[in-house]
């Protein structure tokens, strides 16, 4: 199963760009509405979702909850 790491809102570039990161494994991100950037990748094996309490990029998938991360663990499923 894949650990799921939770990215973190750095700063909101003057382009329009959103910065995030992984406190976790060092991933780094720029998003932009219509694209992304990935300037540092990170582990591969972790799926990465916003953190709750910080502003969603435009687009971005929903952020888990811990409750979320029990259910889908408790049920066997991968995420």
């Amino acid at each position: 199963m894949k650990s799921v790491h939770r990215m973190v809102h750095l700063a909101d570039r003057p382009d329009g760009g959103v910065e995030r990161a992984c406190p976790q494994c060092g991933r780094f991100l720029v998003l932009y509405p219509h694209r992304q950037v990935e300037v540092l990748t990170g582990r591969p094996d972790s799926i990465h979702v916003p953190s709750a309490g910080f502003p969603a990029a435009s687009g971005a998938d929903p952020t888990l909850t811990e409750f979320d991360e029990r259910f889908l663990r408790g049920h066997g499923l991968a995420w």
